[in-house]
């Protein structure tokens, strides 16, 4: 049965590093915003959206390592009732989780790197101002994410909704790069407990390399340090940009394996 009860948050730092069950939090609580969130159990999650068809709006996870072989089962249910495919994210600490889905034919097909910014020595744009908060309009928001993310506006109608959601709640703060008039890139950043999750963050192609990204995560991590709280964020290996955010200051915490069952994996028999 799904719990659509927000679960308990427990938050420490220990020598100044973030735990992973609150790294988790901070992205569940981010991506929540943009599609449905269920609660299996006090540890486990599906998020699922009808609009954006990526696996990444349509996937499973585990705040920490409890409760996977519990949860599995109910999970594929429930993907089976939305007609999608399952797909699950997991930290490599919880191997008993991952030899539990190994052993049903699921195998890792990219993996997620979970970052903090230790002393930012990013490379900053040349005359361009960073907005934040009632400065950035969601609807440039939403083009520049579109534009950034999928190379054209076609999903901007979608984000701009979001956008306009997330410019009044008070744990958001969007920012947006700017010259000439022009938006150049954009990030999100979220709060919770002790955390700035850092997201979102795009720069329209023809700005990348001069700074943009390093500009909006400057000004994420004044904020952070201006409220005692530690920036965070998360890459997919896939895109190739752990270098940069490790170049810039970031160091990595942990991984997480994203995992579906092969195309030619037989399904296994259901427990009832």
């Amino acid at each position: 049965m799904l719990l659509y009860a927000w679960p308990g948050i427990f938050w420490a730092l220990t020598s100044g590093l973030a735990r992973g069950r609150d790294l988790e939090l901070n992205e569940v609580g981010w991506w929540s915003h943009w599609a449905s969130l269920y609660w299996v159990g006090r540890a486990s999650y599906i998020i699922h959206s009808p609009v954006f068809d990526e696996y990444f709006f349509n996937r499973a996870g585990f705040v920490d390592c409890t409760g996977g072989r519990d949860a599995i089962p109910k999970i594929e249910a429930e993907f089976e009732a939305l007609a999608r495919p399952p797909c699950f994210s997991v930290q490599e600490e919880c191997r008993e989780t991952m030899a539990m889905l190994e052993s049903y034919g699921y195998a890792t097909f990219d993996r997620m790197s979970v970052m903090q910014l230790d002393r930012p020595k990013f490379k900053a744009a040349v005359g361009m101002t960073v907005l934040s908060g009632h400065e950035v309009g969601p609807e440039e928001w939403a083009a520049a994410y579109s534009r950034s993310f999928y190379g054209g506006l076609r999903m901007q109608d979608s984000v701009s909704s979001i956008a306009n959601r997330l410019k009044v709640e008070s744990p958001v703060i969007l920012f947006a790069g700017e010259k000439d008039g022009k938006t150049l890139g954009i990030l999100a950043a979220f709060r919770t407990p002790g955390l700035l999750g850092v997201y979102c963050v795009g720069t329209l192609g023809e700005h990348r390399g001069v700074g943009v990204a390093g500009s909006l995560i400057q000004e994420a991590n004044r904020v952070a340090f201006a409220e005692g709280r530690l920036l965070i964020l998360q890459t997919i290996a896939s895109e190739r940009v752990d270098d940069f955010y490790l170049r810039g200051g970031f160091r990595r915490l942990y991984l997480k394996r994203l995992m579906r069952r092969e195309a030619s994996a037989p399904n296994r028999r259901r427990r009832r």
